[in-house]
């Protein structure tokens, strides 16, 4: 009688505890889509509404010639960043030689430099007037730049190069997870079978890697499809400068758009050719045998070495030394230092409202996924954001801050949205909540269902259940979705250059003004300061991992 009884009282409290519908969840997960999806979508549309149907594919030749930059530039990447990633994830995850745990940690370093910055490193560095060729001069005995040839940075193979330099950790982090978890198994096996050398590395590890190299090439072209301050530096004609000439220069909203809706074509396709393709389960991580790796030496150490440590080196050693170099030899020529603490101050003050902002909508969407599985979809939709180019973001938001500067017009407030710090953490929320949603629900998915029932058992409603069961576990999750967040705001430079009210300036819009005014030196601390948040930032994630 007794056990029947508990039994009744489990079907009973299970049931309650899985009620099929509430409106909670539905009403918050609408809200925040609503304001931070639907509604940008809208004001593209209306935008893409105007002009005739007929000049959708009517491309200029200007327009059809960013296509081609652009489509070789993401190619170039490709392969460039994507070998460097592969060969280097391989190289400190099998084998051993001498600085291999040193490289292993400085590979991620690169990505602490946002892509415009590491074009103004490249042009002065390179630049006819640079040390580089002024010491090329004087160890030939040349005078004037016909009297030799030299590589030519401002081109469409020197910002290849460049970019591919700063993003291939992208394609690096994930490869090394496989390499030393998840496939880690699959790689021994295949040598107890013979397989050796570059055997090994074409027919297993490479082909064990595919679905991450996918994920981090995504991810590095999504990357440089959003740049908007190396392209142009670097003298490629890519989409988003395009689009910004359109908008601000020519007036030409609509065509503006439909290259824009172009690009969001392009940023579609690859994100779902890396959900067709790169979502393969590699083999699990759990039970991974840590055998020691492969001792090199003579000159398979030192090949080791120089492949693994030339993209440490050129992507982010001698870039950050120079401007170290460059902050010492003009740090008597700062014009104002008092600007300088200010626009360290605005970076400061919009990264971290953003990332608090982003937090809790992330919390908030997390958490109704939660309690209304069929939300799940959310997640995918919030993450389109973080895929969008910053001058796509801006140019969607632009009708939507026209429209409330309206309606508070229309009430008599003297208030505005256009052109304040509001309208660029909105823009950057936008952007972002997609990659704080999902860092969260990783978190809160780590969490037994079965305690939600426990605690609706015990007479929770949704808020406390919330508040002091969901919050805390996905307090890791947030925590890493919010140190992401933090450091690509402070590196944001598309949303924030477009957005900005007067007299408002960043580091990185002050680094971008002095490299485009040709005194980048003069912005060396400005650079210094944001290669040191992204760094401490790279070295935690990577400590993390």
């Amino acid at each position: 009688m007794a056990a029947s009884s508990t039994a009744t009282l489990k079907q009973t409290g299970a049931a309650n505890a899985r009620p099929r519908f509430r409106a909670f969840p539905w009403v918050i997960a609408g809200l925040v889509l609503g304001i931070f999806v639907a509604a940008p979508a809208a004001g593209f549309l209306s935008l893409m509404a105007g002009g005739a149907l007929s000049n959708v594919l009517a491309f200029s030749p200007i327009q059809l010639n960013a296509m081609r930059e652009m489509s070789l530039l993401l190619a170039g990447i490709a392969v460039l960043a994507g070998s460097m990633g592969l060969i280097s994830a391989w190289l400190v995850s099998i084998y051993d030689f001498p600085l291999r745990r040193l490289i292993e940690v400085a590979l991620v370093l690169p990505l602490a430099f946002p892509t415009y910055l590491a074009a103004f490193v490249a042009v002065d560095l390179l630049d006819f007037f640079g040390p580089v060729q002024s010491l090329w001069r004087w160890l030939i005995g040349a005078k004037t730049l016909a009297d030799y040839r030299f590589f030519e940075v401002r081109s469409l193979p020197g910002a290849i190069i460049v970019l591919s330099l700063v993003l291939f950790p992208y394609v690096y982090v994930p490869c090394r997870l496989v390499f030393s978890q998840g496939g880690r198994n699959v790689i021994d096996a295949a040598r107890l079978l013979g397989a050796r050398g570059a055997a090994l590395f074409l027919k297993v590890g490479a082909p064990l890697a595919m679905p991450a190299i996918l994920a981090g090439l995504v991810l590095a072209m999504l990357e440089a499809i959003n740049d908007i301050g190396a392209t142009e530096h670097l003298g490629v004609s890519s989409f988003s400068v395009v689009i910004r000439d359109l908008w601000l220069n020519r007036f030409d909203l609509p065509s503006a758009a439909r290259l824009a809706g172009l690009l969001l074509g392009i940023v579609a396709l690859l994100v779902v050719v890396e959900a067709r393709l790169g979502r393969r389960k590699s083999a699990s991580p759990r039970n991974v045998a840590h055998p020691r790796p492969i001792r090199l030496g003579g000159w398979q150490a030192v090949l080791a070495c120089f492949l693994t440590g030339m993209p440490v080196l050129l992507g982010f050693v001698i870039p950050a030394g120079f401007l170290v170099w460059r902050a010492f030899l003009y740090a008597g020529q700062q014009a104002a230092w008092q600007e300088f603490a200010l626009a360290s101050l605005s970076s400061l003050t919009l990264a971290t409202g953003v990332t608090a902002a982003v937090l809790v909508l992330s919390a908030a969407l997390a958490i109704a996924m939660r309690i209304a599985p069929r939300l799940a979809v959310s997640n995918r939709i919030a993450a389109f954001g973080y895929a969008i180019p910053g001058t796509v973001l801006v140019l969607a938001l632009f009708p939507v801050f026209r429209t409330l500067d309206d309606a508070l017009s229309l009430v008599g407030s003297g208030a505005a949205i256009s052109g304040t710090l509001g309208a660029i953490i909105l823009a950057l929320c936008v952007r972002f909540l997609g990659l704080g949603a999902s860092q969260a629900g990783f978190a809160l998915r780590r969490l037994p269902r079965s305690i939600d029932w426990v605690a609706r058992i015990h007479g929770m409603n949704d808020l406390r259940l919330a508040l002091r069961v969901h919050l805390p576990a996905m307090m890791p999750g947030l925590m890493l979705g919010g140190t992401l967040i933090f450091i690509d705001a402070v590196k944001e430079l598309p949303a924030t250059l477009l957005l900005r009210p007067l007299n408002f300036e960043t580091l990185a819009t002050r680094a971008y003004a002095q490299a485009s005014a040709g005194a980048f030196e003069h912005a060396a601390l400005d650079s210094l300061a944001i290669l040191a948040l992204s760094g401490i930032a790279a070295l935690m994630l990577i400590r993390k991992r």
